[in-house]
């Protein structure tokens, strides 16, 4: 392919020559990364791709034979308003294949006398054969091309062979260059990774000599493309060097001078190109990033020169000396003079309002006040500067009306989300209505009716500033009023809001946030609130609408946490990344930085307003501030330690009895032996699997909503305190007398008597069930698969009328053995074999064995099945009914090769880390633990259930408890964050509702697409003495989808009438399973259809722990 020449068009201008394509004019600046269109249509807005084509479709006559057309991607585009310049980078692929790549420049204006002075990556001479016509060499690393069309467009292309990372470039015309901001202009053609961008901001940072906001600025000018190529972390560290730079934890002034102009330019130019991509970044975090980054940047623009001058003419005519000039003596004055001649920055906007401030009261006082209160300056940041201002100013009150006017031409420069300033600039910009409603709360900002009346300007106001080519103060102008809302809420008195006050204050607050936040799951809750406000599900704070108001709270504060901990995680690590490398970071200051930026998000004042809420809520509801999952045993008492999660105890042993306060559990975890108690924030589901877990231990574990109460409980971290619960369903926690030296506590003496297990040999270990790789559901039994499989067949023959069992078969006891042992396997027996002689070999009871994750791996991608497996699979698979016939599983088909990794999985994940240190806790070898495998039909469920037909608690029989979740069963089981839908009945009346579900994420299969579950079926699971649901895995194919539900439309929160139907339903269910099994409580798990069919996936003996 050679070279690119520029296409003629016949129309003068650019804007002009784009109008045949697209209805929009030049100044159209969004980015669609990853788009394919086809070539001549890509600037169309992509709503018009398809509405288009089909005209154009009509309009010419079909070929007679099809003919593929070519495609291309355009990967990113950038506006500069500043030079009228667009400039779009695209990855072709031709008819045949072929991949190439361009880059497009158009000018507003033609540029006749114009040439483009351009290379390859940092400044490369790029090969010949890709040089547009008319283009010749300029020096050893540079060429020159005239502008095509009369000087306003010009494509570059590249063969994918020897196309660069990018292509840099300025334009020259005649004597005078026109670059990028300060900077080249850069067009990422095979755009950096994060680790690439990060490395260059770092090294500049860290390393440089001459080094100042004004350098920083230009980078991050030629930067930024390459951050949103990268993505959400991209974006999250582009941000994370901006607000670092913004909070003065990066250097401002490193031996480089610049003037005031100059510097004017560069953050005009920032400002306007951050404002460009929070228009049109494709993922809505990298949206967010560009929003947060454009809220800490000054404005720029104004006249640069006016502030140098300016000075000096305020100097001049007001007698004081300058220079050799005589007049008053003003050593600040001339100090702050130097500065703003050489390094102007929006610290000096602060140091004005200080000046001001003093000249108004004669006193240092409140200049200090002041500048530390407008900016955290000191009299130490002041002198720390290239230009030192170390002297006091002299009391000059004739002084305030010119510093007044020079505060307004620094503010219109350095100012950026300045709520006057803004609104200044921005009001010609907007319909006179809206600006007179803007104008009404900024002249009545302290009123009441303020935050409501800001979260309707935002909406108008958000027609304007995402308008293509919107100017970047209107964009300022929403964020300002963005901050001013979350002040005003800020400071509302909330203990003196009412219930109904503090709803309708949340429900403002997520109006005001889906204004920019761009957060599906905070709308949701914004809809779920508004129906929560309307009344529906109940009276008005009665018990049933306070239940369902709680299930909105939930919901709220999870999909809060979710949106928060987003932020968290794209920001903390970068900034600690700027912490190890630049010496003018606060360790102190990167520690708490991405929690800084959480808690500015206005959003984030939701959190505060739930706490309120919470409460109040619980009393009419008549729920306490406890929820005891399981009641643990008499005398629970133990050293009292808090500690994040149980994540960092699992495997240990304590010799002397834990009282645990973890601030959050997945549901996963174990609980170590030695621990009494597991005092938590975290909702815990009755029947998740560390719920069945603490009750098999003895453990008390109960979840605290009275954040105050848990924090007391805190308070006595390393005291020896006694745990119990009262009669009305509170935990007590008090000082207790540890045990004497070498006595044994209650818990202590359970720690030390504890059984060490040993485990049943299944009977199939050795060879197999008769040397078959698969049995059909009418051959389950005892010795040849686990519990789960082997209840089956019977539950199936047992089940009442109208209830279903899904389909199923099992690869028994030893089969996996069998399939290490073969011979297509012997290389990986023998790296197992190595791997399980060293993790045995493993000396602590405690730490993980670095081998284990290689076993995993091992097991889980390396083993090939034997001949006749797949087949013999395939047959029974097709006769239960599990796939429509044996070929769908042949061997090497896809569908086989997800089945047979999904059965990988499940036997690797005997050496899953939390599964090796429960077995290691209790004594259990590793060899003794052999793992069957279930295949089963996925049900698509539209609920999950799980079913004790006796108390979980008390164990008392009759007392039926079940919980409810909205998707598959593993968000229940698996204790997702947030509540079920939970309930109890006894049979002598209606089902008692006890909450209503709030987790925020259910997992659903993909509707239309057949689903199958390779399920864990050890010989080391549902025993009495061992509770060990859940230490394995089961895994789906295909994988099973998490949304984010949609409480607002769903029916179990506001039919109250369907709600108590499906509940005497799922009780007449329990108590009719347990009937069938003789009476004998049942632990039962199923699901319910969208057609309203049930369905039980397994049932088993409820175990019962006596209190």
């Amino acid at each position: 392919m050679q070279g690119a020449v520029a296409t003629a068009l016949p129309v003068a201008s650019a804007a002009a020559r784009l109008a045949p394509r697209c209805a929009t004019s030049l100044t159209k600046s969004s980015t669609h990364v990853g788009s394919r269109v086809p070539v001549g249509r890509s600037l169309l807005p992509r709503s018009s791709w398809r509405s288009l084509g089909s005209l154009q479709v009509r309009a010419v006559a079909a070929p007679q034979a099809p003919t593929p057309q070519a495609q291309e991607r355009e990967l990113s585009r950038s506006r500069f308003d500043d030079v009228g310049i667009t400039m779009r980078a695209l990855r072709r692929t031709s008819a045949d294949g072929a991949i190439s790549y361009a880059v497009e420049v158009f000018s507003d204006w033609p540029r006749p006398n114009a040439v483009l002075h351009w290379a390859a990556n940092d400044w490369e001479l790029p090969p010949q054969e890709c040089w547009p016509a008319g283009s010749y060499q300029a020096g050893d690393k540079a060429v020159q091309t005239p502008l095509a069309d009369g000087g306003s467009r010009l494509e570059f292309a590249f063969p994918e062979a020897v196309c660069p990372a990018r292509l840099v470039f300025v334009i020259k015309e005649g004597e005078q260059w026109t670059n990028s901001g300060g900077g080249d202009f850069v067009a990422h053609l095979k755009p950096p990774g994060k680790s690439e961008v990060m490395e260059k901001v770092l090294v500049a940072e860290s390393e440089y000599d001459h080094w100042s906001l004004f350098n920083r600025f230009i980078m991050a000018g030629q930067m930024l493309d390459a951050a949103d190529a990268a993505g959400p972390e991209g974006m999250g560290f582009f941000f994370t060097w901006l607000r670092l730079s913004t909070m003065r934890q990066l250097d401002w002034y490193r031996n480089s001078n610049y003037q005031s102009k100059d510097i004017a330019h560069v953050q005009k130019h920032l400002a306007e190109r951050m404002a460009f991509k929070v228009r049109t970044a494709e993922h809505p975090l990298c949206r967010l990033f560009a929003r947060l980054t454009l809220a800490g940047l000054p404005r720029g623009g104004g006249n640069g020169d006016d502030i140098r001058m300016g000075i000096l003419h305020v100097m001049r005519e007001n007698g004081i000396r300058e220079g050799h000039r005589p007049g008053i003596e003003d050593h600040f004055l001339e100090q702050w003079h130097q500065k703003l001649h050489t390094n102007t920055t929006p610290e000096d906007v602060t140091i004005c309002e200080a000046y001001l401030a003093f000249l108004r009261s004669g006193t240092m006082d409140e200049f200090w006040r002041v500048a530390w209160e407008r900016g955290q300056l000191t009299p130490e940041r002041l002198a720390s500067m290239d230009h030192p201002i170390t002297a006091h100013p002299v009391h000059l009150p004739h002084l305030i009306g010119p510093f007044e006017h020079y505060l307004w031409i620094l503010k219109t420069t350095h100012s950026g989300a300045d709520l006057d300033t803004s609104f200044t600039m921005a009001q010609g910009l907007m319909d006179g209505e809206l600006a007179w409603i803007i104008g009404d709360i900024l002249a009545n900002r302290n009123e009441w009716w303020v935050p409501g009346k800001i979260v309707e300007a935002r909406h108008r106001l958000k027609h304007y500033w995402q308008n293509e080519g919107a100017s970047r103060d209107l964009l300022l102008l929403d964020i300002a009023l963005d901050g001013y809302f979350r002040l005003c809420v800020e400071r509302m008195d909330k203990g003196a809001l009412q219930g109904d006050d503090l709803i309708n204050l949340i429900i403002l607050v997520l109006d005001n946030a889906s204004v920019a936040a761009e957060s599906e799951e905070l709308r949701q809750c914004m809809a779920l609130w508004r129906r929560v406000q309307e009344g529906a599900g109940g009276d008005r704070w009665g018990r049933d609408w306070s239940l369902l108001a709680m299930a909105a709270a939930d919901n709220t504060a999870l999909c809060l946490e979710h949106y928060c901990d987003s932020i968290f995680r794209l920001t903390q690590p970068c900034a600690e990344a700027f912490g190890a490398r630049c010496s003018s970071v606060h360790q102190e200051y990167v520690l708490n930085f991405g929690e800084e930026v959480v808690r500015s998000q206005p959003v984030f004042v939701l959190s505060v307003l739930l706490r309120f809420l919470d409460p109040m809520l619980r009393t009419s509801a008549g729920v306490g501030s406890w929820q005891v999952v399981s009641q643990g045993g008499a005398g629970t008492a133990g050293q009292l330690a808090v500690m994040p999660d149980l994540a960092g105890i699992q495997g240990q042993r304590f010799a002397e009895p834990q009282v645990i306060v973890a601030e959050k559990l997945t549901g996963n975890e174990d609980i170590p032996e030695g621990v009494m108690a597991v005092l938590t924030s975290s909702p815990t589901d009755v029947l998740s699997h560390i719920a069945i877990r603490a009750r098999a231990q003895g453990v008390l574990l109960a979840t605290c909503f009275d954040a105050t109460e848990l924090e007391g409980i805190k308070s006595q971290a390393g005291a020896y305190v006694a745990a119990s619960v009262s009669p009305a369903g509170d935990v007590m926690v008090a000082p207790a007398a540890a045990p004497a030296a070498g006595a044994a506590g209650g818990g202590a003496a359970r720690g030390a008597a504890a059984p060490r297990m040993q485990l049943e040999r299944p009977a199939a270990a050795a060879g197999g069930a008769g040397g078959r790789w698969v049995l059909p559901e009418s051959e389950f039994g005892p010795g040849l698969v686990g519990g789960k499989s082997a209840n089956l067949a019977e539950l199936r023959r047992k089940l009442p009328a109208g209830v279903q069992a899904p389909a199923s078969i099992a690869l028994p006891f030893g089969t996996f053995e069998r399939v290490l042992a073969a011979d297509c396997n012997a290389s990986v027996a023998a790296a197992v074999a190595k791997a399980e002689r060293a993790v045995a070999d493993a000396k602590s009871s405690c730490e993980v064995p670095a081998d284990l994750p290689f076993l995993r791996s091992m097991i889980a991608y390396k083993l090939t099945p034997p001949p006749g497996l797949s087949a013999q699979l395939g047959e029974a698979a097709a006769a239960a009914g599990l796939i429509s016939s044996a070929a769908e599983w042949a061997e090497d088909s896809p569908c086989w090769e997800d089945a047979w990794r999904a059965i990988c999985k499940v036997w690797a994940s005997k050496w899953n880390d939390r599964a090796w240190l429960s077995r290691r806790a209790q004594g259990v070898p590793d060899k003794d633990l052999f793992m069957a495998v279930l295949l089963q039909q996925v049900v698509p469920a539209q609920y999950a259930f799980v079913l004790h037909t006796a108390d979980p608690l008390t164990g008392q029989l009759g007392e039926l408890h079940g919980e409810l979740v909205v998707g598959m069963g593993e968000a229940l089981v698996g204790n997702y964050p947030g509540r079920a839908l939970s309930f109890a009945a006894n049979g002598d009346g209606a089902p008692r509702l006890l909450s209503l579900p709030g987790k925020r994420q259910g997992l659903f299969a993909r509707a239309g697409v057949p689903h199958l579950i390779a399920r864990s079926d050890s010989n080391g699971e549902d025993l009495e003495a061992f509770a060990g649901a859940g230490l394995y895995d089961s895994v789906p194919f295909p994988a099973l989808e998490h949304h984010a539900i949609d409480y607002a439309g769903e029916p179990l929160l506001f039919d109250c009438e369907l709600r108590q139907r499906l509940l005497a339903e799922l009780a007449e269910l329990g108590a009719g399973v347990e009937q069938a099994f003789g009476g004998v409580p049942q632990d039962i798990e199923g699901v319910r259809t969208a057609d309203g069919a049930w369905f039980v996936v397994q049932s088993r003996p409820q175990v019962l722990h006596s209190r």
